[in-house]
């Protein structure tokens, strides 16, 4: 079986592929540079050769960009063809793994003869006449245990020797799969005018690839910060591994249109419905020295690199096998934060935990997974992405801060002589209670009533004033309440309008 499925592989042609030296991740795709040597084959007009790069069959063959040629030479054609080729990748691993069973299998197959070897001998000895009783026994009593011992090495041993049978069976079957399956790749044929070129340096754009944020973040009000963490998901089925590659994360795709649109008539007239207009696939342009820039060294630790639309973190050398997920870091640290209890009464009873922080630098991250922690204890798991220099983040409720709304008064009736006036009557209180044992920072916030017609005359009164805010559909309140202590809130509200007037005193009344 092995000695088929090596001339097998000798006989099928297998393509010289061209390792990434330096990768840029987006959310959906990647955009790989390359540089590979070539063997240029003479065209038929002086002047004139043809290279051949294979590149894997995710690559869009719209995105291939080169790198400037040496001695002035130029593209002048180039031509894809699609054909099937062996998974290298996939066969050459199973392959090693095929060698470690043998090896194993012949180093157990040895250490079983040895054992068969010695029972045969001990199996092969008699007693001898001229020796004593007590000398006989003991003899024999020796050889019943080694013969004992030997017998159940051996019987492990042969256990041993049939599952690595097997999973030499299996691992075979494998590499005939592979083999026979093949993958689709492009042969690219580059005409080039001029000096014959011994290297390329080239960069596309690769579907199935990509990465996605993962973020972890723990509020720590006793010590007011959020202890931050960002890392990076990354997967990658090209069909060939990357290995030891710049890896770098972007947080967009950018954005490709380089003229502005046509600016279209206003005409007025029936609704028409539009499709939206995707748009293509970005690509990067290869820069002048591009081969010598991919080959420098990276920065040991994500450093941000910031572009016009979008930003990327540079992650270093990397190596990532086709088909793998890797989880890769991208930033630590600690957020100093300002935390407080948010409560809103005419919602709910709830105190939510939450926290505001400023950063000197904008921070840009795209959206992911965050899991959210607080003194330990994990509270939620949703969407999360940031932008710009300061953050709002929630941090679940405090079960031992509460609000309980208490309604004194609600009257709607009517007034004046001839009735001409109709009049609306509320009064309230808010009580927050703090149960913990340490005082408690908390912000009360309710809707402001606002009359919306000139006829409405509305009265509104609190002990004590709201915060002047600059929402005005906000009432707020900002209060320190002691350990096991309470505050108290006293709201009035009256309004009278015109009898004819139809009033609707809002959702909260």
């Amino acid at each position: 079986m092995t000695r088929i499925l090596t001339m097998l592989m000798l006989v099928l042609p297998v393509g010289a592929w061209a390792a990434p030296v330096q990768v840029t991740l987006f959310p959906n795709s990647a955009q790989v540079e390359e540089v590979t040597a070539v063997t240029p084959t003479p065209g038929e007009e002086a002047g004139l050769s043809t290279s051949i790069l294979i590149l894997p069959g995710q690559a869009d063959p719209g995105s291939l960009r080169f790198g400037r040629l040496a001695d002035k030479a130029t593209i002048a054609d180039l031509s894809w063809n699609t054909r099937r080729e062996q998974n290298q990748s996939a066969i050459e691993p199973l392959n090693r793994r095929l060698e470690e069973l043998k090896a194993q299998r012949s180093a157990v197959l040895s250490e079983l003869e040895g054992v068969r070897g010695r029972m045969a001998f001990w199996k092969a000895q008699t007693l001898p006449g001229e020796k004593t009783v007590a000398a006989m026994r003991e003899l024999a009593e020796a050889m019943g245990t080694a013969l004992r011992e030997d017998t159940a090495a051996a019987q492990a041993l042969e256990t041993r020797l049939e599952e690595l049978n097997t999973k030499i069976v299996w691992v075979e079957k494998e590499i005939a799969d592979a083999v026979g399956q093949g993958r689709t790749v492009w042969e690219v044929s580059i005409l080039v005018a001029g000096p014959a070129p011994k290297e390329l340096a080239y960069a596309y754009t690769l579907r199935d690839c990509g990465w996605a944020p993962l973020y972890r973040l723990e509020a720590a009000p006793a010590r007011s910060n959020i202890d931050f963490s960002w890392q990076a998901k990354v997967w990658q089925r090209s069909g060939q591994d990357w290995s030891d590659v710049r890896l770098l994360l972007a947080t967009m795709q950018p954005e490709t249109q380089a003229e502005p649109s046509n600016l279209p008539p206003w005409e007025i007239g029936p609704l028409q419905i539009f499709g939206k207009v995707m748009a293509a696939p970005a690509m990067m342009e290869m820069r002048a020295g591009a081969a010598d820039e991919m080959l420098a060294a990276a920065p040991p630790e994500p450093v941000q690199v910031r572009h016009t639309t979008y930003a990327a973190w540079d992650m270093g050398q990397k190596s990532l096998p086709a088909g793998d997920t890797r989880i890769f870091e991208i930033e630590r640290g600690a957020w100093p934060a300002s935390f407080t209890h948010l409560i809103r009464p005419s919602l709910d009873s709830k105190a939510f935990i939450q926290a505001r922080a400023e950063f000197t630098d904008p921070k840009e991250l795209p959206p992911g997974t965050a899991f959210f922690f607080i003194d330990g204890a994990m509270v939620d798991q949703r969407q999360f992405s940031l932008s710009g220099r300061e953050a709002t983040l929630f941090f679940g409720t405090d079960p031992l801060l509460t609000c309980t709304t208490t309604l004194n008064d609600k009257k709607t009736g009517e007034k004046g002589i001839f009735r001409q006036k109709q009049t609306f009557v509320r009064q309230w209180t808010l009580t927050v209670r703090n149960a913990a044992d340490r005082p408690a920072q908390v912000r009360i916030e309710e809707p402001r009533p606002l009359p919306r017609d000139e006829r409405i005359n509305l009265t509104f009164t609190a002990k004590p004033e709201p915060l002047k805010e600059e929402d005005p559909q906000i009432l707020a309140w900002n209060s320190t309440i002691a350990a096991g202590a309470e505050t108290v809130i006293s709201l009035d509200l009256r309004l009278d309008a015109p009898e004819d007037l139809p009033i609707d005193p809002g959702w909260r009344w």
